[in-house]
């Protein structure tokens, strides 16, 4: 079953209508938008090398929580075509984003995407964690991203795979050349070190919380937090449900996805979640 055809029957069994019908044009982003979304990740990394030049070291931790943030967003909406890419420049953004932050981009699109059409099922590791309890979520953290490469390595097309291979010999390389720089100074080396430890906490913030409690029926697979502050703040990821309905709009637009959908999802049964505060 390919991935289209299979949100084609997942909205059907939900009892949901075809993005055109809702809204054409949540499929389409501004070029500004898009512009600002993709030079984000550039920002926070010049960011970080500001603040370690400057000896503002407290600055470090909020400026990497950011660039995670930004990195991830502007990843997710590549991998599903939805960043306005055309196919050579999707590659060559999955590689520079992914290597930037340690990993394989097209691992990620593979495994991904993947999840989209296998959501939780047995052989869905991405989304694995949101069938485990929070303790045995957070001791996955360390094993969580090679566990993805390897699925990659083992499944994906050819071609992809050696964008993997290269993708993550490259995350090494810029690993020794941290290190051997760190003779002059430790920020390179520092960056590398965050980026690492940060992304154990992908099993708790990508797939347990998105799926926290996740039911059988295809509006109980994934959550929606809404609010005036925390959706703007990781770049709307927060609507979750949205997106696995609908993956093909990009993170600037699920706000508005969400005001589109919200009769259809209380009509259809689904208590909406009231905008918290924050």
């Amino acid at each position: 079953m390919t991935a289209h055809h299979h949100l084609r029957l997942t909205r059907r069994n939900a009892g949901l209508p075809t993005l055109d019908a809702i809204d054409a044009d949540l499929r389409h982003g501004g070029t500004l938008p898009r512009t600002v979304t993709a030079l984000l990740p550039l920002a926070t990394l010049t960011a970080f090398g500001l603040a370690w030049h400057a000896h503002a070291f407290w600055m470090l931790v909020p400026v990497m929580l950011a660039h995670f943030v930004f990195t991830i967003a502007y990843m997710h909406d590549v991998a599903h075509g939805s960043a306005g890419l055309n196919a050579k420049q999707t590659h060559a953004v999955l590689f520079a984003v992914g290597t930037l932050m340690l990993q394989s981009g097209h691992a990620f699109r593979y495994t991904h995407l993947f999840h989209h059409t296998h959501c939780l099922e047995h052989d869905d590791l991405e989304g694995a964690p949101a069938r485990m309890g929070l303790g045995c979520v957070l001791m996955s953290g360390p094993g969580y991203l090679p566990t993805l490469w390897r699925k990659a390595l083992r499944e994906a097309a050819p071609r992809e795979r050696r964008w993997v291979v290269a993708e993550l010999a490259s995350a090494l390389a810029i690993a020794g050349v941290a290190a051997y720089l760190s003779h002059w100074s430790a920020g390179p080396l520092v960056y590398c070190a965050l980026v690492y430890v940060g992304g154990w906490a992908y099993p708790l913030t990508t797939a347990y919380l998105p799926h926290y409690k996740p039911g059988t029926s295809p509006l109980a697979q994934a959550r929606t937090l809404r609010g005036a502050i925390v959706p703007v703040l990781l770049m709307n990821l927060t609507y979750h449900l949205e997106h696995h309905l609908y993956p093909q709009v990009p993170s600037m637009n699920l706000r508005r996805l969400a005001v589109r959908l919200d009769p259809l999802l209380a009509a259809r049964g689904l208590a909406v979640p009231e905008p918290l505060f924050f």
